[in-house]
């Protein structure tokens, strides 16, 4: 991976950003340590708790967590970084287009869905660089995209904690971190940044698995539905912590939408291909009921003797799945890659066969 400009591209584009946001932020956090520190040790957790959870939505295996933490850290680094200096540009060109009180009003419904999204998907497209094989279809732009949506989300949130402050009159930093925290991310978490980016993330996961003419639409219209979806939420209407509910649940309704067909498209694929190399005679009758399930999975390794065996068991399962996922397509895609696959499948399971144990994958 690090032999591709991309992963450079990635690289002094997330510390560049991170550069702008520290510039943005270093005086408020020297003035307010103590709120700085609550506020960060508040979200640090719910970041963590935010990157199992969605890679936990895949139906099959979790995404690479190398991958994942370099969506997050597009999102909390690169596009947040960028986004400020963006942002308040297109606030300026709009403030001197339609008046400032125009701009208070708007001018976030704007300027926000434009520039930050565009930023976040660039962050799926940059690791869809980096690694072709990460983003083979709509369920994997949609995760990586709620990851990148996280990664901004978090960094916003802590922005807001020390704006709370400010806003509150600077005397009670720990409380302005807690209000910060409820309000933005137990009451407001479930609606934000990242459904926002999964739904267009899902539509790059279709073009880069298939180009074609229907994928490019596709992924244009899930762009416009994010931007439509970020600029509803920044819009001056449905005002109040009362109708925060009301105003975000379209939001989540689409997200949940995206996945579920997302997740569908991917588990027929799944099905269709383990009945055809059942056929074809590289999966064994049954072995597909294995690999869909996690459990299934989990609880087949513990029935297997510690050591090389259960080495093997878990190479020839990654193997099988990486053969079955590799028809969804990606790009870069080789074509020999299936018969390599196959090939492997067949020499682990002929090694695993021939340990000495009792264990034996027919």
């Amino acid at each position: 991976m690090i032999r591709r400009p991309a992963f450079w591209l990635w690289a002094a584009v997330c510390a560049g950003g991170a550069w702008i946001a520290l510039r943005g932020m270093d005086a408020a956090v020297r003035a307010f340590p103590v709120g700085a520190v609550v506020g960060g040790a508040l979200l640090a957790p719910a970041l963590a708790a935010g990157v199992w959870g969605l890679r936990r939505l895949h139906p099959v295996r979790s995404h690479r967590l190398g991958y994942a933490l370099i969506a997050v850290a597009w999102g909390g680094l690169a596009a947040f970084g960028l986004a400020l200096p963006a942002n308040a540009a297109f606030h300026a060109v709009i403030g001197k287009a339609a008046g400032p009180d125009f701009n208070s009003a708007w001018g976030a419904a704007i300027a926000a869905p434009v520039d930050e999204e565009i930023l976040k998907l660039l962050g799926v497209v940059t690791l869809a660089l980096m690694a072709p094989s990460a983003i083979r279809g709509p369920l994997d732009g949609w995760g990586y995209g709620a990851l990148v949506g996280l990664g901004f989300q978090i960094s916003e949130n802590f922005l807001y904690v020390l704006n709370t402050i400010v806003l509150t009159g600077a005397t009670q930093d720990v409380n302005a971190a807690l209000f910060s925290f409820g309000s933005r991310v137990i009451g407001g978490a479930w609606w934000s940044h990242w459904a926002m980016t999964a739904i267009g993330g899902a539509g790059l996961g279709c073009l880069f698995g298939r180009v074609s003419r229907g994928s490019a639409t596709m992924a244009a219209a899930a762009f416009v539905l994010a931007m439509a979806l970020h600029s509803w939420w920044d819009a001056p209407v449905l005002q109040g912590v009362v109708l925060l509910p009301v105003k975000g649940a379209p939001i989540l309704l689409a997200a949940i939408v995206a996945y579920r067909l997302a997740r569908r498209r991917y588990l027929s694929h799944f099905r269709r291909t383990v009945h055809a190399e059942t056929v074809r005679g590289v999966l064994v009758p049954g072995e597909g009921h294995v690999l869909i399930h996690r459990k299934w999975r989990r609880k087949e390794r513990w029935d297997v003797p510690t050591g090389e065996p259960r080495r093997l068991l878990a190479r020839l399962r990654a193997a099988q799945l990486s053969l079955i996922e590799d028809g969804l397509g990606g790009l870069e895609r080789d074509p020999r890659s299936t018969v390599r696959l196959r090939t492997d499948v067949h020499d682990m399971r002929h090694h695993l066969n021939s340990c000495p144990s009792p264990r034996r994958v027919a």
